[in-house]
């Protein structure tokens, strides 16, 4: 036999790695199912004397009761969650089981889940308004045995009691063989014999359903890749040092990237021929002949930017400038040399282009070092021709016509210049250009709200770590050099936080020169802005034992507490001295405090609770010795929302989850006519918490309702008072109503922040609207969060497009083919609201004749005339007054430019609503900065059907349209800084579509503004966008299939 080259047969196996799969981790979540131990222990009737308390949760009572789905991934060693939490949206759960068959998405991709990284399945329920947890279950993505990623059909163990992980890494706890070979038949592992199915499968089935390890299986399912995916992750090289060797060595940056497998080790031979693991190859070949001197082999590197104070801002180019650049940038703001010049120093008309781009830059754009020493050098320039603030009321004209001498926005980018850790910069803002430049009148009412927001926070400004300073000098062999540093640092860092402390009380102070309307457009986020203040008012200082090197510290210690925040003692005083801004601040106050609870905050170190008691204090002691019923109407406040919640919990309990509406809507009816219940008449009247400008004694139970949902939310219309005096009323018998009428929506299960917030954002941009004289009628219809699963919701008399476009109204004239559904039912309302107008101006004519000593005759004149003027001039060729459709054609152009900024979607015919009066307005904001359900949704819903309202797309009226909508888009840009701040302030509130990525939340709504084109170039851009709406066809063949859908649901 010749000795010629051996070939041994392997086996191959195809299959895919996980860090090569950048894609969302995905799972559908099916069903959960009961056993019959988890039925057999739902409660019984006589439990209900026994312990009533046992039927105020849905589950005890109830097999399928209504439930939400929780999950998120956490990793294995220290089971942290590591992706955003999403949740299940509502579903009415029916028949045996609870189904969801919904598909969710997560944030985090599959290669960057390590091996022991897991599911976590979260079951709540809502009891009493309160979250409740149902069970938890656990889900591994890799399995350890064989290091591949799960698939497929999957059965989980929901363990309700047992608070440990359960996470397993093999074969999943309590499935039987059996059922494993069940989940490998439907991932498709086994072929399908149809015949042989027939009879295996329900033989299968019965014995599957004998296992009862535990009371619930949640069943879910995995994506099914083409190849099975194996668990595999890349190591780079740690960095060496460079260093000169005579010995040629190779260069030991030049490998690869070495990826290392699970399965498969990495190894090296070594020259004593044994394998060692090491995913590093070249780094020992240059520590083969000797460590360099000062340098421990496999541990230390050196990290070339590690001494940067700045190195985690990537926006800051100074923490990568050499030493000489560093010298240079200390040398150009050296006060004593340029201080006396820079005094004098004017822009040229270059510099003055650069220097307006800047400052309309937003404000969570990071300046670079180049536009920092810009403003910085320009400082006495801006400081010396400031101009005062005008508030929301602020159009920046000034700015658009190119005037240098507008100071708008500068003040914050200034103070964003400065470098916090130079003492001479500090000394030179805060002793001399502040008290001398800068006084409360002349800051505008967006710069305060951007100096409460969480950059000017002291514990991220300080130069130095202040934990490890005082740690450093409470070491007993310290040295006096080192003791006498670490002192040093302290003070520096005591500077810092005096300074920022000033910056926020001079915020407030701006803030107390605003009125009330005005502080009450911007309640929402000064409450979110507490937070920001219990990071200074309420943190201690480490260190504060008392020694004699923490003076300063001690000091600090003794003067910051929560409650002497300048921002909480001014909110606390203004709400308890007006009876408005003290109801909105307390029920905002409430909803958080309650928010942080519910997180785990210890109620002892929530700043909310805090505010929370201390405002209640106040008020009680101010009503008391101003003999004022504010103190009073708020305890009945209270009372009603509790009185209403126990309400729903009544209907719930009280009725099965198929049972009929209309059996909902008469034990409603009957509850609130019963006079013992106190909701018929109350025992005082007292401000309606939604709208406290409304006073309410009672409700009228005949036109009260039941909504068609399991979370039975009820619509009910109070009574109101109503004070109208008037002398030709008493005179001429003509009487007012007594009372009027406020239909309201109560919900419990729903999380409205989100809603309220999209409301208040409105407000803000009505009120901005109208101070440059442009009413778009806008409906920011009222919504008020009274707890973070229910609130109230102000029911405006409407119809859904959808609904609109589906009637005919053979009562109006056709007008020669021309009008739409819009247009006749405009028609029909201004026909009523005319023979409505007529009545009542017919009877305050003749009043006004007998008082004037008027004859028949003049009286008849009066009367011609005042119809006349009353009602406006038809239009030409459409059938409806100016007054309907200048109501129409302005609502829609603001909210089309408002919803656009704002990302609201999920817009479909049925959330798109139009008033008898012709305003058009949105509701429904569960999706909003760019979320949404449907695939490819339009920037900007605006349907052709609206279109149609106004006449078509080559009628004048939509000429007028497009006008309004550059007009109110242009004026919204100009107050781009005041809107972006708000947002900036209600990052960490628990807005779910701000919570999902708070980083790119503002910049969402920056990029609508783009604030990078010019005027022109903007309106141009808008242009394009009325185009593709109105163009789209994608949007209108959803419609129709949403329509589709409701009507088959109905």
């Amino acid at each position: 036999m010749s000795d010629g080259p051996e070939f041994s047969k392997t086996n191959t196996a195809t299959f895919g790695l996980s860090k090569d799969l950048a894609v969302p981790i995905q799972v559908k979540i099916g069903f959960l199912q009961s056993t019959n131990d988890a039925r057999a222990q739902l409660a019984s009737l006589s439990d209900k004397f026994d312990n009533p308390l046992v039927f105020k949760k849905l589950s005890n009572i109830h097999k399928n009761s209504d439930l939400y789905l929780s999950v998120a991934v956490y990793d294995g060693t220290n089971n942290n969650q590591v992706s955003i939490a999403l949740q299940t949206p509502y579903k009415s759960l029916v028949a045996n089981k609870r189904t969801w068959n919904t598909h969710l998405k997560l944030s985090h991709l599959y290669n960057q889940v390590a091996l022991d990284s897991y599911l976590k399945f979260t079951l709540y329920e809502i009891t009493d308004t309160k979250l409740v947890e149902f069970g938890i279950g656990y889900l591994s993505l890799f399995n350890k045995k064989t290091s591949c990623l799960r698939k497929g059909a999957q059965k989980i163990p929901i363990y309700q009691q047992d608070p440990t992980e359960h996470v397993e890494y093999n074969n999943i706890p309590g499935l039987t063989s059996l059922e494993e070979l069940l989940i490998n038949y439907e991932n498709s592992d086994y072929p399908h014999v149809s015949w042989l199915d027939k009879l295996s499968l329900a033989r299968i089935k019965k014995e599957i359903e004998l296992n009862t390890d535990h009371d619930y299986y949640l069943y879910v399912e995995l994506p099914n890749f083409e190849l099975p995916v194996v668990y595999s992750d890349i190591i780079y090289k740690i960095p060496e040092i460079p260093y000169n060797n005579d010995s040629n060595t190779d260069d030991p940056f030049n490998s690869s990237i070495v990826i290392n497998s699970i399965d498969i080790p990495m190894t090296k031979l070594t020259s004593a021929g044994s394998n060692q693991n090491s995913s590093i190859t070249r780094s020992d070949e240059l520590y083969a002949n000797g460590a360099p001197k000062g340098v421990t082999h496999g541990l230390k590197v050196y990290d070339p930017d590690f001494n940067f104070a700045f190195i985690n801002n990537p926006q800051n180019t100074t923490a990568l400038l050499d030493p000489i650049e560093l010298k240079y940038h200390k040398l150009e703001r050296n006060i004593n040399n340029n201080s006396i010049l820079d005094k004098e120093l004017k822009p040229s008309p270059q510099i003055r282009d650069e220097l307006l781009k800047i400052l309309t830059k937003p404000s969570n754009i990071e300046l670079n070092d180049v536009e920092k020493n810009l403003i910085w050098k320009f400082r006495y320039f801006f400081s010396k021709n400031n101009s005062v603030g005008t508030g929301a009321g602020s159009s920046g004209s000034e700015a658009a016509k190119g005037n240098i001498t507008t100071t708008k926005s500068f003040f914050p980018k200034f103070l964003k210049s400065i470098n916090w850790n130079n003492d001479y910069e500090l000394r030179h803002v805060f002793e001399e250009i502040i008290p001398n430049y800068w006084s409360v009148d002349k800051l505008q009412i967006g710069d305060a709200l951007e100096l409460l927001s969480s950059y000017f926070n002291p514990y991220t400004l300080c130069p130095i770590p202040i934990e490890q300073g005082t740690q450093d000098a409470q070491a007993p062999n310290g040295s006096n050099s080192t003791k006498s540093s670490r002192k040093t640092e302290d003070t520096k860092a005591y500077k810092v936080f005096k300074y920022v402390t000033y910056l926020r009380k001079l915020a407030v102070d701006r803030l107390k020169l605003a009125n009330n309307e005005e502080l009450l457009l911007y309640l929402l986020q000064l409450v979110q802005a507490l937070k920001y203040e219990s990071l200074i008012y309420d943190q201690k200082f480490p260190g504060s034992d008392g020694s004699e090197n923490f003076q300063i510290v001690n000091e600090l210690n003794n003067e910051f507490d929560v409650l002497k925040s300048p921002l909480a003692k001014f909110l606390i005083e203004k709400s308890v001295q007006n009876e408005k801004l003290g109801n909105f601040f307390y029920w905002y106050v409430k909803v958080e405090n309650e928010d942080q609870l519910s997180q785990g905050q210890v109620p002892a170190k929530s700043i909310y609770t805090a505010v929370l008691n201390r405002f209640i204090e106040s008020l009680k002691k101010y009503s008391h010795s101003k003999k004022l019923p504010y103190y009073k109407y708020l305890k009945r406040q209270i009372w009603f929302i509790k009185k209403l919640t126990n309400l729903v919990e009544l209907i719930r309990t009280s009725f099965k989850k198929n049972e009929p509406t209309a059996k909902k809507k008469e034990f409603l009816k009957e509850y609130l006519a019963n006079s013992s219940n106190e909701l018929l008449k109350f025992p005082e009247p007292f401000p309606l918490p939604l709208d406290p400008s409304v006073m309410i004694c009672g409700c009228y139970p005949e036109e009260s309702s039941v909504f068609k949902s399991s979370l039975s939310p009820l619509k009910i219309t109070f009574k109101t008072l109503i004070n109208k005096h008037s002398s030709s009323s008493q005179l001429f018998g003509k009487r007012y109503p007594k009372h009027g009428k406020y239909p309201l929506m109560f919900k419990i299960g729903d999380d409205l922040r989100q809603d309220q917030l999209v409301i208040q954002i409105i407000n803000l941009m009505d009120q901005l609207l109208k101070n440059e004289n442009l009413d778009l009628k806008l409906t920011p219809y009222k919504i008020l969060a009274t707890s973070p699963v229910a609130g109230l919701i102000q029911f405006v008399p409407n119809e859904t497009l959808d609904s609109i476009l589906a009637r005919t109204y053979p009562e109006v004239g056709d007008a020669g083919g021309q009008s739409s559904g819009i247009l006749n039912f405009m028609k029909v309302h201004e026909a009523e609201a005319e023979n409505r107008n007529d009545e009542e101006n017919s009877s305050d004519i003749q009043a006004r004749s007998v008082i004037q000593g008027l004859g028949d005759s003049e009286g008849s004149l009066s009367i011609a005339n005042s119809r006349q003027s009353h009602h406006p001039i038809i239009s030409s060729d459409l059938g409806v007054s100016n007054v309907l459709m200048d109501n129409y054609v302005k609502s829609c152009a603001g909210y089309c430019v408002i919803t656009y900024l704002l990302g609201v979607g999920d817009r479909h015919l049925d959330n798109l609503l139009l008033s008898p009066n012709g305003k058009f307005w949105h509701a429904d904001f569960g999706y909003i900065l760019g979320r949404d359900p449907k695939p490819f949704p339009p920037l900007m819903k605006l349907p052709i059907q609206v279109v149609d309202g106004m006449g078509g797309l080559t009628h004048e009226n939509f000429n007028i349209f497009k006008s309004y909508c550059f007009i109110t888009y242009t004026t919204l840009r100009k107050n781009s800084n005041l809107i972006l701040n708000l947002f900036q302030l209600m990052l960490d509130a628990n807005i779910p579509d701000i919570k999902i990525d708070p980083v790119r939340a503002i910049e969402k709504v920056q990029e609508k503004f783009c604030l990078e084109m010019t005027e022109e170039e903007a309106i141009l851009h808008f242009q394009n966008l009325i185009n593709d709406s109105v163009n789209a066809f994608l949007p209108v063949v959803i419609d129709r299939l949403h329509s589709l859908a409701q009507y088959w649901r109905a």
